[in-house]
């Protein structure tokens, strides 16, 4: 008897119960999404990176900006942690878990896709902001260094400041004094107002006043007092600065929060600010801090030239800020660790088209005593203390 033709047909068959795999065909289609998306995210930050200046001063500046700024002023203000640790964190076991799992395989593509989504997205919530109008554009200062007897003049009306605005109690200025406590109201309303001016905007950015503290010496010992997350606009400050240190360093990380990027126009603008704010202590922590700079352009701007001119007095309560800080300092920078941390920032900051890098910190205060200058002849101009 012949075998019917209908066995001869029928192709052999996996056992009962069991389906063809799927999970290659499942692996190959995740990672080409993961890739697609890679792909997308990296033509944006292309697009992003050759974003004509027209329109990161319209569209950037007066649209975007502010609005992730309320998004992250409103988030900031609803917690008392910081949403750049956890975000930091939650990248990292979501990353870790994936290799372990080794789902979505292969686990590079999802890491490929997360670095790419974070370039695209940097850019648009800090990277622009390097590409902005310049400062001294914006306000109409001066191209020109100011010259020695300018910044003695500079020097002269920022130490009137600082003796109108000293503290009663010289002892909270110590290095072990407490912060002071209502003060970040005051100091975030006034970058804001200040910011609004020079970007010219009408009405300030959201900026929330929180202001997130680092375990003492943590960012000291890289030589830093404090930085802000780039997607959250969070200041973070290290704990161990004494309190006219902490105030200024705040100025300067809440003026990065409201969208100045390169590190001279944002010291300069944050203690411009604090310089006209009506806080009192506010005013003497930037008025601290603008000596400093105004001095140390002094002495560059007279290296091996005869002294001419007398410069006032150190006040006796800018002096005692000024060692507790030295004082804090020696204590917990860590000099090849601040050289390493510096290094790197260089780097970053001459890849962002800083081409001074570090040394870009070095023109705040030829910005500070451009516009103090402007203000002498211009009292009521923007910006200027008591203005």
């Amino acid at each position: 008897m012949g075998t019917p033709r209908h066995h001869l047909a029928r192709a052999p068959h996996a056992p009962r119960g069991r389906r063809p795999a799927r999970g290659p065909q499942r692996a190959r289609g995740r990672t080409r999404v993961l890739l697609t998306v890679a792909g997308l995210a990296g033509a944006a930050w292309v697009a992003l990176r050759l974003a004509p200046a027209g329109w990161i001063d319209g569209a950037w500046v007066r649209a975007l900006l502010p609005a992730q700024a309320a998004v992250g002023a409103a988030l900031a203000g609803a917690v008392p942690w910081s949403w750049s640790a956890v975000s930091l964190v939650a990248a990292m076991l979501a990353l870790i878990a994936a290799a372990l799992a080794g789902r979505p395989r292969p686990w590079w593509a999802l890491l490929v896709a997360t670095l790419a989504l974070a370039g695209a997205s940097f850019e648009v919530a800090w990277g622009l902001g390097y590409r902005r109008a310049p400062l001294e554009a914006r306000l109409a200062l001066p191209a020109t260094a100011p010259t020695a007897g300018e910044l003695r003049g500079a020097i002269a009306r920022v130490t009137a400041i600082a003796i109108g605005a000293a503290p009663a109690d010289p002892s909270t200025l110590d290095a072990d004094a407490p912060w002071p406590g209502q003060a970040w109201d005051a100091a975030a309303a006034c970058v804001a107002a200040a910011d609004a001016v020079a970007s010219g905007r009408q009405a300030p950015v959201p900026l929330a006043s929180a202001v997130r503290r680092v375990p003492a010496g943590a960012l000291l010992a890289g030589g830093f007092g404090g930085f802000v997350g780039p997607w959250w606009r969070e200041p973070h400050l290290d704990a161990a600065l004494p309190p006219a240190a902490a105030l200024a360093t705040g100025l300067h990380e809440l003026t990065h929060g409201v969208g100045w990027a390169r590190e001279a126009e944002t010291d300069a603008l944050g203690t411009l600010a604090g310089l006209a704010c009506p806080d009192r202590e506010v005013r003497f922590a930037a008025s601290v801090h603008a000596l400093a700079l105004l001095r140390a352009e002094l002495a560059r701007a007279t290296a091996g030239v005869a002294p001419a001119g007398v410069e006032p007095p150190v006040p006796a309560e800018v002096a005692r800020a000024d060692a507790a800080l030295r004082e804090v300092l020696a204590r917990y920078v860590r000099p090849r660790w601040r050289s390493a941390v510096g290094s790197t920032y260089d780097g970053y900051l001459r890849a962002q088209g800083l081409s001074a890098g570090l040394a870009d910190y070095e023109r705040a205060g030829v910005l500070v005593a451009a516009a103090l200058g402007r203000c002498s002849d211009h009292p009521d101009a923007p910006l200027c203390p008591g203005g």
